[in-house]
């Protein structure tokens, strides 16, 4: 009997961590950011995240985390570090992304996320290549992956453009002239929160600087600086 409930209590505790461990964890935050009229929260742990002066955001990722729904059904991960807000309903949100891209599979990115089953992100990733790509993951319970275009340099401007169902993901080199990389449709059933993310599935860690930061409480007709 005694062997019993320790089996039992065994399987109660694994399943209990296995289940916190895949669970987005919430923590509010006092941090302010210009032109951001609202409260920022912490999901997921990360190693270090900062706001300094009224518009850079650092945050860096433990090694082996991801934010992707295996499209073979087998997995998915929801452990990347993620700051993020509750916009309005029609928004528009860019940002430019930095950091050293030096493991495949490095990420920074913009997110839009209700739950594990529906999410969306626009990255600046280091691709398998090891090449800096721009890259969008639109998710409904299972992830897509879409690779569109590398970018020549160590950062890149990128955008989220919501309005209504409707989302637009945006990247630019200059902040100026902006190329659409992914127009698409995400239906929602409660409310999301949309900010910046961070992980690094293969290495042992990764840390980016999201800068220039600029958000408007309504959608956009065309993209322009902002």
């Amino acid at each position: 009997m005694k062997t019993s409930l320790t089996r039992y209590l065994f399987i109660f505790l694994f399943l209990s961590f296995s289940y916190l461990g895949t669970k987005a964890q919430s923590k509010v935050t006092n941090w302010k950011i210009a032109n951001i009229p609202y409260q920022l929260e912490i999901l997921n742990e990360p190693v270090s995240c900062t706001v300094t002066g009224e518009s850079i955001v650092e945050i860096a990722a433990k090694g082996k985390t991801n934010l992707f729904n295996n499209p073979n059904g087998k997995y998915y991960v929801q452990d990347a570090p993620m700051l993020v807000f509750k916009p309005d309903s029609d928004f528009v949100l860019s940002a430019r992304a930095t950091g050293n891209l030096k493991e495949i599979y490095d990420v920074m990115a913009l997110v839009v996320y209700q739950d594990k089953d529906v999410w969306a992100k626009l990255c600046f990733e280091n691709s398998v290549e090891k090449i800096p790509t721009i890259v969008s993951v639109v998710t409904r319970k299972y992830s897509d992956d879409c690779n569109s275009m590398p970018a020549d340099s160590s950062f890149a401007y990128l955008s989220i453009v919501k309005k209504g169902n409707l989302y637009s993901f945006f990247y630019s080199k200059d902040e100026e002239h902006w190329k659409m990389i992914r127009n698409f449709r995400l239906d929602t059933t409660k409310s999301i929160k949309v900010g910046f993310a961070v992980h690094d599935s293969r290495g042992n860690g990764f840390a980016a600087r999201f800068s220039n930061i600029k958000y408007l409480g309504h959608a956009l007709d065309e993209m322009k600086k902002l």
